[in-house]
């Protein structure tokens, strides 16, 4: 058990490194990326932009709350195992959106469209299936060692 929960504290650090990088990556390509030169109907509002920019920055922090929540949660169980299993079933709800992932790039790479781009977000989509399948097999080593 020990073992389980060093690697559930190191994979839980990963979620949450990933996590933050996530939203590092969307605020520079938000501020900084192509958003800023969208050209906006006339007569629209000169803001417009600044509120696109907050409002899909504010889905994206919302969209990663839940590895937010598997990485602290993660934490916690390593530092004081309990039987608890929440954190489990989203690190699976995670790791079956992960899989879905898979279906885009491949379809990319089976239709040689933009390679170098789908080869990248494979592997990206392939690191998030196997740091959650780590995840939840050192977490329901846990659990199990609990009960």
């Amino acid at each position: 058990m020990e073992q389980s929960r060093k690697h559930l504290k190191i994979t839980s650090i990963v979620v949450l490194i990933f996590a933050s990088l996530s939203l590092i990556n969307v605020t520079t390509s938000l501020f900084f990326g192509d958003l800023m030169n969208v050209e906006f109907p006339v007569g629209s509002a000169e803001n417009m932009v600044m509120i696109a920019q907050i409002f899909v920055l504010a889905v994206s922090a919302i969209l990663r709350l839940p590895h937010i929540y598997i990485g602290v949660k993660g934490l916690r169980v390593a530092k004081n195992p309990n039987s608890s299993k929440g954190h489990i079933i989203w690190a699976m709800i995670l790791f079956v959106f992960a899989i879905l992932g898979l279906i885009s790039p491949v379809v990319g790479l089976v239709q040689r469209t933009e390679v170098s781009e789908n080869v990248s977000t494979l592997l990206g989509v392939l690191l998030d299936i196997a740091i959650f399948f780590d995840y939840i097999k050192h977490a329901r080593a846990i659990s199990q060692a609990m009960k």
